[in-house]
């Protein structure tokens, strides 16, 4: 094939399609009208010399040699990114440019602000934006640089992307003060005997914790679901249900709330949260430049050292618990 006659802006057209598998979808994600892109993907058959995607009932399902054609096709364009990004010069004293980062409430209370105040501080131009994650399509938005970061304590499995270990943390619940039976110590039969405020499931799947305490003989009793752990502390503050935290997140919401942050009696289980990112990014300055910032504020200071009332208040668990 003589690639002087290859429009090479057909292969992210191809990409888009393949990922989507919905014209309409493609043509949104890099904002072309449907028409354009039907053109397009005329074009894409006639180079490639096969239909590549096949009209279904719910959009295109792809040929055997569009499937063959996938990976080497974002391989390619991976590769073009890399390269021109390596090119381009980043001064975070001056650069206007807005980084995302995806994550549910652990990210925006236990990393975001101190990143901001770290910003700040340096005097930096850069702004950062959190994207609410949606696990469907989060890796789609990722691949076609919508976001940066994400942060979540379940990796995303996939060789597309880079994965690198945050920080670790404990299990904490908060009590309201005055509880009728909690005071300053919370022992397993109280943590199981109480009603928990809890995350609403992920699909079929229950919290982390609760695999650990059923894969040890365990339950604790489902008071009320909530979608964010926002929700929790107002509840517990008015209730004698508690709620477990990762531990970060309760001592931050004890002090704000008023509450006990009391360590949860499964001293040996804990989360890990992950900074993961499209390996397309990899040597993006300006992108390199961030998420070493993250991982050094993240590993920087455990929570046990914080000064103050929040130390004294002590630890928590994870995202979904």
């Amino acid at each position: 094939m003589n690639l002087r006659s290859l429009d090479l802006n057909l292969l992210t057209i191809f990409d888009a399609i393949i990922t989507e598998q919905n014209l309409s979808r493609a043509a949104d994600k890099i904002g072309m009208s449907q028409p354009a892109m039907s053109a397009a993907l005329g074009r894409l058959r006639v180079t490639m010399k096969d239909e590549l995607f096949l009209r279904t009932g719910r959009g295109v399902k792809p040929t055997p040699r569009a499937l063959e054609l996938q990976r080497p096709v974002r391989h390619i364009l991976d590769m073009i990114s890399a390269t021109l990004s390596q090119t381009l010069h980043f001064d975070p004293d001056t650069s206007q440019r807005v980084f995302t980062l995806a994550s549910i409430d652990y990210g925006g209370i236990a990393v975001i602000p101190q990143l901001l105040q770290h910003l700040q501080q340096a005097h930096s131009t850069v702004k950062v934006n959190i994207w609410p994650q949606y696990e469907t399509d989060l890796k789609d938005q990722m691949h076609f640089g919508n976001v940066d970061f994400a942060i979540d304590n379940i990796p995303i499995t996939d060789n597309e992307f880079h994965i690198e270990m945050l920080r670790q943390e404990r299990a904490f619940c908060l009590v309201r003060k005055g509880h009728p039976v909690i005071r300053d110590t919370l022992s397993l039969a109280q943590f199981l005997e109480a009603e928990h405020v809890v995350l609403y499931p992920q699909g079929d799947r229950v919290s982390q914790l609760d695999e650990y305490l059923i894969a040890n003989g365990m339950r604790r009793r489902y008071g009320i679901k909530v979608p964010s752990f926002f929700n929790m502390p107002y509840i517990v503050q008015s209730s004698d249900l508690i709620c477990g935290l990762p531990e970060r997140m309760a001592l931050h919401f004890a002090r704000l709330f008023d509450l006990k942050a009391l360590p949860a009696p499964v001293p040996e289980w804990v989360a890990n949260y992950y900074l993961m990112w499209h390996r397309s990014q990899e040597e993006d300055p300006g992108h390199k430049w961030l998420r070493e910032i993250i991982i050094a504020l993240c590993r920087e200071q455990h929570p046990l050292q914080l000064q103050g009332a929040d130390a004294q208040r002590g630890p928590a668990p994870r995202s979904q618990i």
